[in-house]
C-alpha cells in the first residue's frame, strides 16, 4: 500500500504586497513510498475550483522558489501551476541516467542507468498520487518535467520516450555529454514527438549542445514554439544560476495568450575550451527577450551579415574568425528585431 501523508509547512517568510496575499497557501509536504516531495499550489488554489497544471521538478530538495512563483504568479507574469518538487536520494545518478558511461563512473562512483524504473514509478507511483490528491490536468498538455545537471538529461529524456505522459521538459544545464551525447542521436532515430524542450547552457561549463537544435528542427519542431536555448555568458553549474531562469522554461510550458518579442542583446563569448590546450570557441551570441519577460538565445535561427567579409567569417550559428587584425562589423536579425555589433580584434584577444 502507498503510504501518502500531508503536512502544512509553518507560516511562508514571503512578504508579500500583491493583492490576493491572502489566498497564498504554504507548501505540503508529501511522502510518497518513502520519498519526500514537496508540493508547491499557487495563490488562490484554496479558493477555486479548477485544475491547475503540474511541473514535476527534480533534486526538488535543492530548490526554494516558492516566493519566485508567488510574485511572478501574483504579477501575472506566470501563469498558475502546482509544481511538485520530487526529492532526489543516495540513488540519484542511477535514477537519472539512462545510459552507461565509463567517464560517470571513474568521477561519479559506481552506478547502474536505471532511468526507465524511475520513469515508471514517477507514472505508476506519483503522478497518480498527485492527481487523487490535487485539482490537476489530468492529460499529458498539463505535464511538464524540469529537472537541472543529470537531471536536465533525465526530464529530455523521460519527456522524449513518455510523450503520452509529458508534454514539455525543461532542462537547465543538462548533463547530455553523458554517453557521448547519446540523446541527441536518440531523439534523432525517433519519429517526431508533439514535446516541448527548454534547455539552456552557461558558458562557463561550456558544453557545445548547438547540435541539439539541428536535430529538433529536422523533426519539424518550431523554434520558439516547440523547443528555445539560453545561451547564459557566465553562467555557471550552480543552483543560484538556474533559480534566476527557472521561470523561463515555466513560461514556454504555459505561455501567455499573447507574447511579443521586445528586445535584442548580443553578447560576445569567447569560451576556453576544456578539452583543447590553447583553443577558444568565439560566438556572437543574439539574446531575445519577450514582453513575457522570456529570454531565450536566437542560435542558428538568426541570421548574420558580416559588412566586410574580407576580414573574417560569421557562421550560421554565430560563431566567427578573423582573417585579418581588422574588427568584424555584423548586422544580426531575429524576426522583429536586429543588432548592429562591432566585433574588436583586439578586443577578441584580450578575452584569450
Amino acid at each position: 500500500m502507498h503510504k501518502l501523508t500531508v503536512a502544512v509547512l509553518a507560516a511562508s517568510l514571503f512578504l508579500c504586497l500583491h493583492p490576493g496575499c491572502e489566498k497564498i497557501i504554504s507548501p505540503l509536504d508529501t511522502t510518497i513510498q518513502d520519498r519526500p516531495l514537496r508540493v508547491y499550489l499557487p495563490p488562490g488554489y484554496g479558493t477555486s475550483t479548477k485544475s491547475y497544471p503540474v511541473v514535476y521538478l527534480f533534486d526538488g530538495e535543492q530548490w526554494a522558489i516558492t516566493n519566485l512563483l508567488n510574485d511572478r504568479i501574483l504579477r501575472g507574469e506566470l501563469q498558475e501551476m502546482i509544481v511538485v518538487q520530487v526529492y532526489s536520494t543516495d540513488q540519484r545518478t542511477s535514477e537519472f541516467l539512462p545510459y552507461d558511461d565509463a567517464y560517470v563512473t571513474d568521477n561519479f562512483g559506481r552506478y547502474v542507468p536505471n532511468a526507465r524504473a524511475f520513469a515508471n514509478y514517477i507514472i505508476g507511483t506519483v503522478i497518480p498520487k498527485i492527481d487523487g490528491t490535487y485539482r490537476t490536468i489530468r492529460d499529458r498538455s498539463g505535464r511538464a518535467a524540469m529537472g537541472f545537471s543529470f537531471g536536465g538529461l533525465f526530464v529530455t529524456w523521460l519527456a522524449f520516450n513518455y510523450d503520452t505522459t509529458f508534454s514539455m521538459a525543461g532542462a537547465l544545464s543538462p548533463s547530455y555529454w553523458v554517453a557521448s551525447d547519446k540523446i541527441f542521436d536518440d531523439i534523432a532515430s525517433m519519429p517526431r514527438k508533439d514535446v516541448k524542450l527548454w534547455f539552456d547552457i552557461g558558458t562557463r561549463e561550456w558544453n557545445y549542445y548547438i547540435p541539439l537544435l539541428d536535430v529538433l528542427a529536422g523533426k519539424g519542431l518550431v523554434y520558439g514554439k516547440d523547443f528555445l536555448y539560453y545561451e547564459v555568458k557566465d553562467g555557471s553549474h550552480a543552483m543560484i544560476d538556474w533559480v534566476e531562469r527557472i521561470e523561463y522554461p515555466m513560461i514556454l510550458f504555459k505561455p501567455p495568450a499573447s507574447d511579443s518579442i521586445v528586445s535584442m542583446r548580443t553578447d560576445l563569448e569567447v569560451i576556453k575550451s576544456i578539452t583543447t590546450a590553447g583553443a577558444y570557441f568565439q560566438r556572437l551570441n543574439p539574446v531575445i527577450t519577450h514582453k513575457s519577460g522570456l529570454v531565450h538565445s536566437a542560435a542558428q535561427f538568426a541570421t548574420y551579415q558580416l559588412l566586410n567579409p574580407n576580414d573574417g567569417v560569421v557562421n550560421r550559428e554565430g560563431s566567427f574568425d578573423f582573417k585579418s587584425t581588422n574588427d568584424l562589423v555584423v548586422k544580426i536579425r531575429y524576426k522583429n528585431v536586429s543588432d548592429s555589433v562591432v566585433v574588436g580584434y583586439q578586443a577578441v584577444q584580450q578575452l584569450k
